[in-house]
């Protein structure tokens, strides 16, 4: 500690600091407005306040409730609901000798749209899942504010806020399983980007294939196996470019207009084209031997877990 540092008493002494109450209101009149937190219900939410509160009766610095006036009295909380839901849950433990609970609290100010910005770009504790930003997103959206709009105000790139809109717009089905963790939000907005409605039943069966093979959580790489090796993916270019090169300006020209002909048809270089096809079949060798490595892996797996039960019966039974 440095002896030479001047104390709280000493600075207010000065003018250097100013003592000042700060406001406050008694718990039961700090409200959840109903539909405003973008949090999800489940038991994570329930475990982090659980957390919170441990932590307040341990003595720890939380910040004030930021507020806003309510009608009808008292105040809506604008930032800070885990913070009152943790006070309440140990109210009885924190009140005073007239059984009255104060909460610090500050005043926001601003409107309804900015007080949705508030709470996204705030999240004190525990960061919003990407599901519930989305959710933030589109709250913005509706009130019409534009995807440069939402960036700036966050911190954010427009790809960003564009891609959690998608997400924000997906079917009920692909944003629980984003919320619930077994779903990466890439995967799901890549999901829905290609399959739109169908979205959420071609997760649900990658979904069980992941799980299928012990894995938590789907992503690309689960969906899309491991990626073909550099130098297969090189010679395909290659071989395309040679491909683009070779045809003649009449070929282009009938691709250009591939739609306005019936039945339209160009002419390739075998070589070219044998080239291709050769790439092509190193291709699905590779897929191939991956998706039989797989398979030997989770049937060792499953002759494993045969054989830890076949154990425990016989343990049972001694």
């Amino acid at each position: 500690m440095n002896a030479n540092a001047p104390s709280f008493k000493q600075m207010i002494k000065d003018g250097t600091a100013k003592r000042a109450d700060a406001i406050k209101f008694e718990i039961g009149d700090i409200h959840e407005e109903p539909g405003f937190n973008l949090r999800r219900e489940g038991e994570d939410l329930e475990a982090s306040i659980d957390a919170l509160a441990a932590h307040i009766l341990d003595g720890g610095i939380v910040p004030p409730l930021e507020v806003r006036p309510r009608i009808g009295g008292g105040v809506f909380v604008v930032d800070g609901h885990r913070r009152r839901r943790a006070y309440l849950k140990i109210a009885d433990q924190l009140r005073d000798a007239d059984g009255k609970l104060w909460l610090p609290v500050v005043q926001f100010t601003g409107n309804d749209a900015e007080r949705v910005a508030r709470i996204i770009t705030s999240a004190e504790g525990r960061a919003l899942s990407q599901q519930e930003v989305a959710d933030g997103y589109k709250r913005l959206s509706n009130y019409g504010w534009t995807p440069d709009m939402i960036a700036k105000k966050v911190g954010k790139t427009r790809q960003h806020v564009d891609q959690l809109l998608i997400l924000a717009s997906a079917n009920s089905d692909v944003q629980q399983l984003v919320q619930a963790g077994t779903v990466s939000a890439t995967t799901a907005i890549e999901t829905v980007r290609k399959h739109g409605e169908e979205a959420g039943k071609v997760l649900a069966v990658e979904v069980g294939k992941a799980q299928a093979a012990g894995k938590k959580k789907v992503t690309a790489a689960t969906i899309k196996g491991k990626p073909l090796p550099r130098k297969l993916t090189d010679d395909a270019f290659t071989a395309l470019e040679q491909l683009h090169k070779s045809l003649p300006i009449e070929a282009h020209e009938t691709l250009a207009t591939l739609k306005l002909s019936e039945n339209p048809s160009i002419t390739i270089p075998a070589g070219v084209l044998v080239e291709l096809l050769d790439i092509h079949a190193e291709a699905v060798t590779f897929r191939e031997e991956q998706a039989k490595k797989a398979l030997e892996a989770e049937n060792a797996e499953r002759q494993g877990e045969l054989a830890a039960a076949n154990d425990n019966d016989e343990g049972v039974a001694a």
